[in-house]
C-alpha cells in the first residue's frame, strides 16, 4: 500500500519548509511520495524545492510548469492543471492533496484514514476537519476533536457541508483514464471540484477532527477578489460539478450553489465590468466546456433576449427554492462587499 502527498506552489518561497516539513512528520502506514508542482516560480521557490529532492531522492520529485513570460495566465486555470498533472503521476493507492502555502498540524491522522478506506471499497474519500490559521498563532488547532468514523450522506454534505480539499485522504483509483480525460477538459480542478469528483465516484467518510491549517490571508487568491468575481468563478464552479456528478445531482448542487447563482443574479447589470476582462473570458470558458447554459447565460445576462432573461429568471427562483437560507447569506456578502445593485 502507498500514499501520494500532491503539494503545488506558486511563488510561495517563504511557506516551502513549513508545508514541506509537515508532510514529512505525517505518520505512513506504507511506502509513500511527495510530488511537488511547481508553476514556473521566479523567487526563488524551485531552488528551495530542489533542495528537498537532493535530500531524499527516493520519495521525492519534482514537476515544474513551464511558463511563458510573455503570456497572460489565470491562476485557477493554472492551478487546475499543476494539480492534475501530480495526479496523472502519482502512483499511491491513495492520495492527498495540500496547497503549498498550507499545512497538516496533526501527524497521526493518515493510519485512521486508510483503515476506513481499506476497510470499505466504497468510500472513495475520508475527509477530516479544516482549522484557519494566521501567522503569530499556535500551530496547532484548539480542539482535537474526535476520532470517530462517520459516513456522510452525499446529499447532506452537497447541501450544507464544506471541507477544504487538503483535509482529505483520497482513492486514487478514482481517476480512470475516462476521469482523467473529463477533467482536463473542464480544466477547473480547484478546491470544491476535487471533493466533488471523488463523490462522484464512491462515498464519504468524516472524521471531525481538525487536522489541516488553512492560511487566511487578505491577499490570498479567493479573499481578494469582489464579490462580482467570487460569484462568477463559483457559478463555473457549478458547471464543474454538474460535469463532474452529473445531472442526478442537480437539486442538491443547485442548493450548494445557490450563494454563487443568487449573487451573479444581484450583480447582473454590472458583474462584466467589475472583473478584469481576462478573468470574466475564464469564467464563462469553464462554463462553457461544462456545457452549462445557465451560467453562460446568467453571466451574459447584458446580452440575453427576453427568451434567455426568462429563463434565468427560473433559474435563479429555482436556487432561491433550493436554499431559502443562502439568499439571505448571498444579500449580506453583495451588501457587505460595499456592491450596489
Amino acid at each position: 500500500m502507498k500514499i501520494s502527498f500532491l503539494v503545488t506552489y506558486y511563488q510561495q518561497k517563504k511557506y516551502i519548509a513549513q508545508s514541506m516539513e509537515s508532510l514529512l512528520a505525517l505518520e505512513k502506514p506504507g511506502e509513500w511520495e511527495i510530488l511537488i508542482g511547481d508553476d514556473g516560480s521566479t523567487d526563488g521557490s524551485i531552488e528551495l524545492e530542489k533542495e528537498y529532492v537532493r535530500r531524499d531522492p527516493e520519495h521525492i520529485r519534482l514537476f515544474v510548469m513551464p511558463r511563458d513570460p510573455d503570456k497572460t495566465y489565470t491562476a485557477v486555470e493554472r492551478a487546475g492543471a499543476n494539480r492534475l498533472n501530480l495526479v496523472r503521476q502519482a502512483a499511491g493507492d491513495y492520495y492527498c492533496i495540500i496547497d503549498g502555502d498550507d499545512f497538516y498540524s496533526e501527524t497521526d491522522f493518515l493510519p485512521e484514514a486508510v483503515r476506513v478506506l481499506e476497510a470499505q471499497p466504497q468510500v472513495t474519500v475520508v475527509a477530516f476537519d479544516t482549522w484557519t490559521w494566521r501567522e503569530g498563532e499556535p500551530k496547532r488547532a484548539k480542539k482535537a476533536g474526535s476520532h470517530t468514523p462517520v459516513p456522510e450522506k452525499r446529499e447532506m454534505y452537497l447541501r450544507w457541508h464544506y471541507t477544504h480539499a487538503g483535509a482529505c485522504v483520497y482513492r486514487r483509483s478514482i481517476h480512470t483514464p475516462e476521469n482523467l480525460a473529463l477533467l482536463e477538459k473542464l480544466n477547473f480542478f480547484d478546491d470544491n471540484e476535487i471533493i466533488l469528483n471523488a463523490l462522484a465516484a464512491g462515498e464519504m467518510v468524516r472524521i471531525h477532527r481538525p487536522v489541516y491549517a488553512y492560511r487566511q490571508e487578505d491577499t490570498s487568491l479567493y479573499h481578494s477578489i469582489s464579490p462580482s468575481e467570487r460569484a462568477a468563478l463559483n457559478v463555473a464552479g457549478m458547471g464543474t460539478a454538474l460535469g463532474t456528478m452529473g445531472e442526478k445531482w442537480r437539486k442538491d448542487l443547485t442548493a450548494r450553489y445557490a450563494t454563487a447563482v443568487i449573487m451573479a443574479w444581484l450583480l447582473r447589470k454590472r458583474l462584466r465590468a467589475d472583473i478584469r476582462p481576462n478573468r470574466f473570458e475564464t469564467y464563462l470558458s469553464i462554463c462553457r466546456r461544462a456545457d452549462f447554459e445557465e451560467g453562460i447565460q446568467l453571466l451574459n445576462w447584458p446580452d440575453l433576449d427576453a427568451g434567455g432573461r426568462k429563463r434565468i429568471r427560473r433559474f435563479v427562483a429555482g436556487a432561491c427554492l433550493a436554499s431559502p437560507p443562502r439568499v439571505l447569506y448571498a444579500l449580506t456578502q453583495v451588501h457587505g462587499g460595499g456592491e450596489k445593485t
